[in-house]
Protein backbone atom coordinates (compact mmCIF):
# COMPACT_ATOMS: atom_id res chain seq x y z
CA UNK A 1 0.00 0.00 0.00
CA UNK A 2 2.74 2.25 1.28
CA UNK A 3 4.23 1.70 -2.53
CA UNK A 4 1.28 2.64 -4.41
CA UNK A 5 0.71 5.98 -2.49
CA UNK A 6 3.84 6.82 -3.23
CA UNK A 7 3.62 6.42 -6.82
CA UNK A 8 0.86 8.41 -6.81
CA UNK A 9 2.55 11.14 -5.22
CA UNK A 10 5.34 10.85 -7.44
CA UNK A 11 2.47 10.78 -10.83
CA UNK A 12 0.60 13.99 -8.94
CA UNK A 13 4.20 15.64 -8.56
CA UNK A 14 4.73 15.13 -12.12
CA UNK A 15 1.28 15.70 -13.49
CA UNK A 16 1.52 19.58 -11.67
CA UNK A 17 4.82 19.83 -12.66
CA UNK A 18 4.50 19.72 -16.27
CA UNK A 19 1.03 21.83 -15.54
CA UNK A 20 3.36 24.29 -14.16
CA UNK A 21 5.07 24.50 -17.17
CA UNK A 22 2.24 25.06 -19.65
CA UNK A 23 0.94 27.40 -17.92
CA UNK A 24 4.24 29.46 -17.29
CA UNK A 25 5.05 28.95 -21.37
CA UNK A 26 1.53 30.39 -22.13
CA UNK A 27 2.21 33.06 -19.89
CA UNK A 28 5.61 33.98 -21.37
CA UNK A 29 4.10 33.73 -25.06
CA UNK A 30 1.38 36.28 -23.89
CA UNK A 31 3.76 38.47 -23.12
CA UNK A 32 5.78 38.08 -26.23
CA UNK A 33 2.62 39.42 -27.90
CA UNK A 34 1.55 41.79 -25.72
CA UNK A 35 5.15 43.87 -26.94
CA UNK A 36 4.30 42.99 -30.37
CA UNK A 37 0.84 44.60 -30.35
CA UNK A 38 2.40 47.59 -29.03
CA UNK A 39 4.99 48.11 -31.72
CA UNK A 40 2.20 47.42 -33.73
CA UNK A 41 -0.05 50.40 -32.77
CA UNK A 42 -3.72 50.98 -32.38
CA UNK A 43 -5.12 49.49 -35.67
CA UNK A 44 -8.05 52.24 -36.11
CA UNK A 45 -5.04 54.66 -36.93
CA UNK A 46 -2.61 52.08 -38.81
CA UNK A 47 -0.71 49.26 -37.84
CA UNK A 48 3.11 50.28 -38.43
CA UNK A 49 4.64 47.41 -40.45
CA UNK A 50 8.18 49.29 -40.61
CA UNK A 51 7.98 48.53 -37.03
CA UNK A 52 6.91 45.13 -37.03
CA UNK A 53 8.89 44.40 -40.66
CA UNK A 54 11.82 45.32 -38.15
CA UNK A 55 11.07 42.67 -35.43
CA UNK A 56 10.47 40.16 -38.39
CA UNK A 57 10.79 40.95 -42.11
CA UNK A 58 8.30 38.10 -42.59
CA UNK A 59 4.97 39.60 -41.66
CA UNK A 60 2.63 40.22 -44.12
CA UNK A 61 -0.73 41.40 -42.10
CA UNK A 62 -2.52 41.91 -38.89
CA UNK A 63 -5.63 39.84 -37.99
CA UNK A 64 -8.47 41.12 -35.22
CA UNK A 65 -12.07 39.62 -34.42
CA UNK A 66 -13.75 41.55 -32.22
CA UNK A 67 -14.92 40.04 -28.75
CA UNK A 68 -11.91 37.40 -29.27
CA UNK A 69 -8.62 37.38 -28.20
CA UNK A 70 -7.50 37.05 -32.35
CA UNK A 71 -5.40 40.86 -32.38
CA UNK A 72 -2.06 38.63 -33.99
CA UNK A 73 0.41 39.58 -36.74
CA UNK A 74 0.32 37.26 -39.36
CA UNK A 75 3.57 36.15 -41.12
CA UNK A 76 4.78 33.95 -44.31
CA UNK A 77 7.69 31.59 -44.09
CA UNK A 78 9.97 29.10 -46.13
CA UNK A 79 7.79 26.56 -44.85
CA UNK A 80 4.87 25.20 -42.90
CA UNK A 81 6.77 24.31 -39.61
CA UNK A 82 9.30 26.88 -38.84
CA UNK A 83 6.21 28.64 -37.32
CA UNK A 84 4.37 25.92 -35.29
CA UNK A 85 6.73 26.77 -32.16
CA UNK A 86 8.29 29.95 -33.12
CA UNK A 87 6.87 33.32 -31.98
CA UNK A 88 6.47 36.66 -33.73
CA UNK A 89 10.02 38.17 -32.20
CA UNK A 90 11.64 34.40 -33.48
CA UNK A 91 11.93 32.86 -30.21
CA UNK A 92 10.51 29.33 -29.50
CA UNK A 93 7.07 29.27 -27.88
CA UNK A 94 4.29 26.58 -27.83
CA UNK A 95 1.68 28.70 -29.50
CA UNK A 96 3.79 29.73 -32.36
CA UNK A 97 2.62 32.38 -35.15
CA UNK A 98 -0.68 32.51 -37.21
CA UNK A 99 1.26 32.23 -40.87
CA UNK A 100 0.16 32.12 -44.48
CA UNK A 101 0.38 28.70 -46.51
CA UNK A 102 4.43 28.62 -47.20
CA UNK A 103 3.27 28.08 -51.29
CA UNK A 104 1.02 31.33 -51.58
CA UNK A 105 2.56 32.82 -54.49
CA UNK A 106 0.60 36.43 -53.60
CA UNK A 107 -0.71 36.43 -49.97
CA UNK A 108 -4.12 38.57 -50.15
CA UNK A 109 -3.61 39.61 -53.75
CA UNK A 110 -4.83 36.28 -54.87
CA UNK A 111 -7.89 34.21 -55.42
CA UNK A 112 -7.49 32.10 -52.04
CA UNK A 113 -4.90 32.46 -49.60
CA UNK A 114 -4.91 30.05 -45.70
CA UNK A 115 -3.79 31.38 -42.61
CA UNK A 116 -2.78 28.56 -39.86
CA UNK A 117 -2.99 28.68 -35.92
CA UNK A 118 -3.10 27.01 -33.33
CA UNK A 119 -5.91 25.98 -30.72
CA UNK A 120 -4.57 26.91 -27.41
CA UNK A 121 -5.87 25.28 -24.36
CA UNK A 122 -5.70 28.80 -22.85
CA UNK A 123 -7.90 30.15 -25.75
CA UNK A 124 -5.37 31.60 -27.26
CA UNK A 125 -4.56 32.04 -30.64
CA UNK A 126 -7.17 30.33 -33.23
CA UNK A 127 -8.91 28.51 -30.09
CA UNK A 128 -12.07 31.02 -30.68
CA UNK A 129 -12.85 29.61 -34.26
CA UNK A 130 -14.37 26.58 -32.27
CA UNK A 131 -17.09 29.15 -31.63
CA UNK A 132 -17.85 29.61 -35.13
CA UNK A 133 -19.41 26.26 -34.90
CA UNK A 134 -22.58 28.13 -33.79
CA UNK A 135 -24.44 30.07 -37.05
CA UNK A 136 -25.97 32.19 -34.06
CA UNK A 137 -22.74 33.15 -32.68
CA UNK A 138 -21.35 34.07 -36.63
CA UNK A 139 -24.53 35.77 -37.00
CA UNK A 140 -23.49 38.32 -34.12
CA UNK A 141 -19.63 38.24 -34.78
CA UNK A 142 -19.99 38.56 -38.70
CA UNK A 143 -16.41 39.54 -40.18
CA UNK A 144 -13.05 40.03 -38.96
CA UNK A 145 -10.51 42.67 -39.92
CA UNK A 146 -7.26 42.23 -42.27
CA UNK A 147 -4.33 44.81 -42.16
CA UNK A 148 -1.94 45.04 -44.66
CA UNK A 149 0.92 46.91 -45.81
CA UNK A 150 -0.42 47.24 -48.91
CA UNK A 151 -4.21 47.99 -47.72
CA UNK A 152 -6.75 46.82 -45.40
CA UNK A 153 -10.09 44.80 -45.66
CA UNK A 154 -13.10 42.77 -43.81
CA UNK A 155 -12.82 39.51 -44.05
CA UNK A 156 -16.83 38.29 -44.34
CA UNK A 157 -17.38 35.13 -43.19
CA UNK A 158 -18.99 32.47 -46.14
CA UNK A 159 -18.51 29.05 -44.48
CA UNK A 160 -17.72 26.86 -41.59
CA UNK A 161 -16.41 23.61 -42.24
CA UNK A 162 -15.23 21.06 -39.82
CA UNK A 163 -12.86 18.84 -42.21
CA UNK A 164 -10.13 16.37 -41.88
CA UNK A 165 -6.15 18.01 -42.29
CA UNK A 166 -6.27 16.30 -45.66
CA UNK A 167 -8.95 17.27 -47.26
CA UNK A 168 -9.36 19.20 -50.91
CA UNK A 169 -10.68 22.31 -49.20
CA UNK A 170 -6.90 23.26 -48.24
CA UNK A 171 -5.92 24.52 -51.89
CA UNK A 172 -4.00 28.19 -53.26
CA UNK A 173 -2.68 29.46 -56.27
CA UNK A 174 -5.11 29.00 -58.26
CA UNK A 175 -5.94 30.98 -61.22
CA UNK A 176 -8.20 29.68 -63.67
CA UNK A 177 -11.61 30.31 -63.76
CA UNK A 178 -13.29 27.07 -64.27
CA UNK A 179 -10.72 26.00 -61.14
CA UNK A 180 -12.24 28.45 -59.20
CA UNK A 181 -15.64 28.05 -59.93
CA UNK A 182 -15.16 24.31 -59.06
CA UNK A 183 -13.68 25.28 -55.67
CA UNK A 184 -16.74 27.58 -54.65
CA UNK A 185 -19.08 24.65 -55.30
CA UNK A 186 -16.38 22.25 -52.93
CA UNK A 187 -16.42 24.63 -50.17
CA UNK A 188 -20.78 24.71 -50.79
CA UNK A 189 -20.59 21.11 -50.47
CA UNK A 190 -18.54 20.47 -47.54
CA UNK A 191 -19.54 23.21 -45.08
CA UNK A 192 -21.31 22.70 -42.39
CA UNK A 193 -23.03 26.05 -42.67
CA UNK A 194 -22.86 28.86 -44.98
CA UNK A 195 -24.05 32.49 -44.03
CA UNK A 196 -25.58 35.32 -46.41
CA UNK A 197 -22.47 36.42 -47.75
CA UNK A 198 -22.21 35.83 -52.15
CA UNK A 199 -18.77 34.53 -53.22
CA UNK A 200 -17.97 34.93 -57.21
CA UNK A 201 -14.69 33.67 -58.87
CA UNK A 202 -13.95 37.91 -58.88
CA UNK A 203 -13.75 37.74 -55.08
CA UNK A 204 -10.58 36.68 -52.81
CA UNK A 205 -10.60 34.34 -50.10
CA UNK A 206 -9.26 33.66 -46.61
CA UNK A 207 -9.09 30.61 -45.43
CA UNK A 208 -8.82 30.27 -41.34
CA UNK A 209 -7.80 26.80 -39.72
CA UNK A 210 -7.06 25.32 -36.55
CA UNK A 211 -7.08 21.96 -34.75
CA UNK A 212 -10.50 20.78 -33.77
CA UNK A 213 -9.69 17.87 -31.91
CA UNK A 214 -13.20 16.03 -32.59
CA UNK A 215 -11.49 13.22 -34.30
CA UNK A 216 -7.89 12.41 -35.29
CA UNK A 217 -6.60 15.35 -37.22
CA UNK A 218 -9.65 17.00 -37.51
CA UNK A 219 -9.71 21.19 -38.46
CA UNK A 220 -11.96 24.01 -37.94
CA UNK A 221 -12.08 26.57 -41.36
CA UNK A 222 -13.70 29.24 -41.54
CA UNK A 223 -13.95 30.54 -44.75
CA UNK A 224 -14.15 34.43 -45.86
CA UNK A 225 -14.53 36.61 -48.71
CA UNK A 226 -12.01 39.61 -48.43
CA UNK A 227 -13.79 43.20 -49.04
CA UNK A 228 -11.63 46.61 -48.51
CA UNK A 229 -12.54 48.48 -46.13
CA UNK A 230 -13.63 51.76 -47.05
Amino acid sequence: MNVIMVCLALICLVSGFKVFTILKSYRADRAVYDKIAEAAGDARVGIDFDALSAINPDVIGWLVYDDTVIDYPVVQGENNDMYLSMLFDRTWGVCGTLFADAVTEAPFRQFNTIIYGHHMKDGSMFACLKSLKDPGWTADHPKLKLYTPDGNYYLEIWAFLNQPSDSNIYQTNMTDEDKKAEYIRLVENLADYTTDVKVTTDDMLVLLSTCAYEYQDARYIAVCRMTPMR
